[in-house]
């Protein structure tokens, strides 16, 4: 077992239901340490072990289990989810919750609450008033993530729509510098940067507090459009273990969309390959399209567009999308701390993530 991979422990009666968290984690790359079957056992596996695991999965018919003696388990610095049994007798715990019924639910379930010390019933969602999300992300390095995710966030506002740009880019965040709005740098939450729209950026001192205040935009946008640069070791991000990818654990929970993007070069092309191998193997909630950056007209278009499709079919994403080169555009609207539609907005860049925004809107 490698140092970063996740550790978890079941102790759930059913045979079933247990067989079915395990192996659900064990999919994902967790690594099950034991599986209780009783609650001595249990605490008996957690005094000898040399390895104290990240997660419990606990159900309330447990032979032996009481409420109380959760928080010995949440001492050792465990974190703790609870399933109520079926049958809905006096064993039930207050703080317990249903076992989810899919793998992705499960998922989205640890992924989402792993900072928590004890799982609570996620309330239910009004499908009127939730923001649309839409993370952007690609398989390597200059590949265009923030450019599209600023340009696009400008069009969706531009439509009408309240809309939030996340700058989630951990390794270089560039949103405040490019819109020449450097608070975002220090704000709490989100900043208004114009009329219906608004910016954050995430980084290693607010992770928690940004993360909580996406959960709030969900409910007070129509669209939240987060740039998270380029996405390495997937499983490891997912895990939850670094601060780094708490937004990409919420991304793979809450987000509609997740766009990939990659150019067309032998090495882009080769990232592009693992990445869309890495999102095979892990179970996230939102739908995944692949978007071909930098892409030229010509003779050589068709010979391009062939290998980036074949890059990624293994997945059948659900759409494949291009977006042309423009330096000239974008170098433009970087000196003048602008947006493509404030700059230039005949530019064949701009008017391509219009439309793409028109898509998004129709």
């Amino acid at each position: 077992m490698s140092k970063s991979q996740p550790t978890a422990v079941t102790a759930i009666h059913r045979a079933d239901h247990e067989s079915f968290a395990a192996s659900t984690l064990f999919s994902q790359g967790w690594s099950v340490l034991h599986r209780a079957l009783e609650w001595r056992s249990l605490i008996e596996f957690l005094d000898t072990s040399t390895v104290t695991p990240d997660v419990l999965l606990c159900s309330t018919d447990l032979v032996g289990f009481e409420s109380t003696l959760i928080e010995e388990v949440k001492a050792r610095g465990i974190k703790v989810f609870l399933f109520r049994s079926d049958n809905h007798g006096l064993d039930q715990d207050p703080l317990a919750i249903t076992m989810p019924t899919t793998a992705l639910e499960l998922i989205g379930l640890v992924r989402g609450s792993i900072r928590s010390p004890m799982v609570r019933e996620t309330p239910r969602e009004n499908p009127k008033t939730r923001a649309k999300v839409l993370a952007i992300t690609s398989a390597h390095c200059a590949a265009g993530c923030t450019t599209l995710a600023i340009n696009l966030a400008s069009e969706l506002n531009t439509a009408g729509k309240r809309t939030l740009l996340v700058d989630a880019h951990s390794q270089a965040p560039a949103v405040a510098i490019l819109l020449g709005q450097q608070g975002l740098q220090s704000a709490r939450g989100y900043q208004q940067v114009g009329a219906g729209f608004w910016a954050m950026e995430i980084t290693q001192s607010n992770t928690v507090e940004s993360i909580a205040s996406l959960d709030i935009a969900l409910q007070e946008f129509d669209f939240i459009v987060l740039d998270l640069g380029a996405t390495h070791d997937l499983a490891q991000l997912l895990s939850g273990r670094r601060w780094s990818g708490e937004t990409l654990v919420w991304t793979a929970s809450s987000a509609d969309e997740i766009w990939v993007l990659s150019k067309s070069d032998h090495l882009s092309l080769e990232r592009l390959r693992k990445l869309a191998q890495e999102l095979s193997r892990n179970s996230i909630k939102p739908a995944i399209s692949f978007v071909h950056s930098h892409s030229k007209s010509g003779r050589s278009s068709s010979a391009a567009d062939e290998s980036f499709s074949s890059a990624v079919r293994a997945l059948t994403p659900t759409k494949i999308l291009k977006v042309p080169l423009d330096s000239r555009s974008i170098t433009a609207a970087e000196k003048s701390h602008e947006t493509l539609y404030q700059s230039n907005e005949r530019s064949l860049l701009r008017k391509r993530i219009q439309e793409l925004a028109g898509e998004m809107t129709g």
